[in-house]
């Protein structure tokens, strides 16, 4: 029998209870607001009477939102001398996002997963660790950017905004040139992952051979990924017929994304609908336009990359598989 280490079963545990508040918060809310949740014929009108020219746009966006994620791995697998064709590239960011999205610990799946097919493509081991760590990187801190200017683009938070960002960049260069009694202590956890990002950030150089350019086509490639994600929620309001702010569909954009990672849920589920619908319907929206939004985006960017995603595994794990000659068993 192997015992399970105390650190290991205190992660599971938080991640249980920040999992079952999340749904007792998501049914309290339910519960309390079911008086002033808006009428669902009104919401299906309003989603039947989606303009279908606008629709095919957000379609189209999202689809090139994960081929811009699908170009950014294969840049750095390029970088590092492996080749991926694009619309292998392609397929196997749309099997590895619906790993991801719908099943229980699907991050770390969808990591195992995507490590395997680059490894049946004749990637080396430190190469797709390198991949997986600059393509986490870009996309994090693009994700932040996005973040810091949804924040300061609405008034009601920019004033707050402003004044911390220089504080808490202030009390960091403290931190760091003062190094506070006790300080090493109550952040060795958080030194050890850091330095495990750097360790991994080092070993990412060595594996790829980037130049002065990636420094501009990365974080390019990422932030395209998330822009055309928010075009995709764009042209949606413009299909219902729903007037909002762009830094209101930035921030409602950021909400949703960041509950829905903080719920440890896969693919937000529930919580980034929550989260979305709670700032456009704060807005000024009424509360049929906004749940109507909501719900087509979410058909589109997340049970239509599901479908899609999960056909992509198939033919990736069964069908191609099928077609290979198979190995004599050895004796």
């Amino acid at each position: 029998m192997v015992s399970t280490p105390p650190r290991a079963a205190s992660r599971s545990r938080g991640r249980l209870a920040v999992r079952l508040l999340t749904i007792a918060a998501v049914a309290f809310v339910a519960v309390s607001f079911r008086d002033r949740l808006p009428d669902p014929g009104e919401v299906w009108a309003q989603m039947t009477g989606a303009h279908p020219g606008w629709l095919i746009v957000a379609v189209t966006a999202e689809a090139a939102s994960m081929r811009a994620y699908a170009r950014l791995i294969r840049h750095l697998l390029g970088a590092g001398g492996a080749h991926l064709t694009l619309p292998r590239a392609v397929a196997v960011t749309y099997a590895r996002t619906a790993v991801s999205n719908s099943l229980p610990g699907g991050q770390v799946l969808s990591v195992a997963y995507i490590t395997r097919q680059l490894r049946l493509l004749g990637a080396t081991p430190p190469l797709i660790a390198a991949t997986l760590v600059l393509v986490a990187v870009s996309s994090t801190m693009t994700f932040l950017a996005l973040g810091v200017v949804a924040l300061l683009a609405e008034p009601a938070t920019r004033v707050p905004v402003a004044w911390s960002l220089p504080v808490a960049a202030l009390a960091v260069a403290l931190a760091v040139r003062f190094r506070p009694r006790g300080a090493a202590a109550r952040l060795a956890d958080r030194g050890r992952r850091a330095r495990s990002l750097v360790e991994g950030l080092r070993d990412a150089r060595a594996a790829i051979s980037l130049t002065r350019g990636d420094a501009v086509v990365l974080p390019g490639l990422a932030l395209l990924n998330w822009l055309l994600d928010i075009a995709c929620l764009a042209a949606v309001c413009l299909a219902a017929g729903v007037g909002v702010g762009p830094h209101t569909m930035l921030l409602g954009y950021v909400a949703a994304k960041a509950a829905g990672v903080l719920a440890l849920v896969p693919g937000g589920l529930g919580i980034a609908e929550l989260g979305m619908a709670a700032t456009f319907a704060g807005a000024g929206m009424t509360g049929a336009a906004a749940a109507a939004v909501v719900a087509i985006y979410r058909l589109i960017s997340y049970w239509g990359v599901l479908i899609v995603g999960w056909g992509a595994w198939l033919t990736l794990n069964v069908i191609a598989t099928a077609g290979r000659p198979g190995r004599r068993p050895s004796r």
